[in-house]
């Protein structure tokens, strides 16, 4: 039977993802530490911030011989924290945070270009290419897109895809677009899971385990599957990644997340409101933003599809498309123009033929 504790530690959670990685942190304490749930809560305050002391001199060891990185020991006692608090447990954390060993930038600081990502798309299937348009036009994290249900998936006017990621997560919930190019992408893995006998509801998770060689019922691909398939294309590929420290220069996930950041904050006229909302930088958008509805978020998004599209052709398609747009304005002003300067000139001629008469 699952002790009450960690019952309230998993309910203090926000997701099942940080549950996992908060409750790995925690064991991994108690097992060097020898206690268990209980027997940790039960020791003095003076006594538990001690262990918690030498548990970080115990990892910086490590950091040391270069097991660990320095940046991941907050990670891992910010998980203890949490667990200590949602259990009434009080110590001064001020004790154990100064021992903490000066952190070290990292890998993974670097965009993903558009020949990378074509090369890329070179060794994917139907469903990778997907997987890759998806997170190139939209920056999502692999959680959101693994959590991602057919129900939250609309199809909008103009060839654009509507997605709510972390749907009926009050704190995250997110609207996101995708543009034609992702919509075609999705659509084609879509049609493919269909004709591979795939049973396809609301319900349905949007990406599936299903595979060419794998006909039998599919199941939700998790982020661990994600990750793994997304680091073997670069592999395949042959993507060069320069790797500092304990990381690559360019992160498989990460790349995309900042190259659709970086593309938008480079167009001045998408409004930086919009750009954090559609990143789900939710506490920084509180705190100096307004919301956008979601008509101009997804006027904002139209703004920096061009930059966000990969393939040439589809480039070249989007610019036709809005020069057409941008014609039918220009036709539509000319003729107002021409509407209003002959309702001036029928009243002009109205006066006229009073005054003859």
């Amino acid at each position: 039977m699952e002790s009450r504790c960690l019952t309230i530690f998993e309910s203090s959670c926000k997701t099942k993802a940080t549950f996992k990685t908060f409750l790995y942190f925690l064991d991994t304490f108690l097992k060097w530490s020898k206690y268990n749930y209980e027997s940790l809560l039960e020791l003095e305050s003076t006594e538990l911030e001690n262990r918690l002391q030498d548990y970080v001199i115990y990892l910086k060891r490590r950091v040391d011989d270069g097991e660990l990185s320095p940046n991941t020991i907050p990670d891992i006692l910010t998980a203890i924290f949490k667990f200590l608090k949602c259990n009434r447990k009080k110590i001064d954390r001020d004790v154990i945070t100064q021992l903490y060993p000066d952190k070290i930038k990292m890998g993974g600081d670097r965009a993903i270009t558009d020949d990378e990502i074509r090369q890329l798309l070179d060794f994917s299937d139907k469903r990778d290419t997907a997987i890759i348009h998806m997170v190139s036009a939209t920056g999502a994290r692999p959680e959101a897109l693994s959590e991602l249900k057919m129900k939250d998936v609309t199809k909008l006017e103009d060839s654009f895809t509507k997605l709510i990621l972390y749907a009926d997560d009050f704190k995250h919930e997110t609207i996101t677009f995708l543009h034609p190019e992702a919509s075609h992408a999705l659509n084609e893995y879509l049609a493919w899971r269909k004709r591979k006998g795939d049973k396809i509801t609301d319900q349905s998770y949007l990406f599936s385990t299903i595979t060419n060689e794998k006909k039998n019922p599919s199941s939700r691909l998790n982020v661990g599957n994600m990750q793994c398939t997304m680091h073997r294309l670069f592999q395949s590929a042959g993507i060069i990644r320069i790797k500092k420290g304990r990381r690559y220069d360019l992160a498989t996930f990460t790349g995309f997340r900042k190259r659709f950041n970086t593309r938008l904050e480079m167009n001045s006229t998408i409004s930086m409101s919009a750009i954090q909302c559609l990143m789900d930088h939710t506490g920084y958008l509180s705190r100096n933003y307004r919301k956008p509805t979601e008509e101009e978020l997804l006027r904002e998004y139209k703004k920096g599809v061009n930059s966000l599209i990969i393939s040439k052709e589809w480039k070249l398609k989007e610019q036709l498309e809005e020069s057409k747009k941008e014609n039918v304005v220009e036709k539509d002003k000319r003729i107002s123009v021409l509407e209003s300067t002959l309702k001036k000139q029928e009243i002009m001629l109205n006066v006229l033929m009073k005054k003859i008469t």
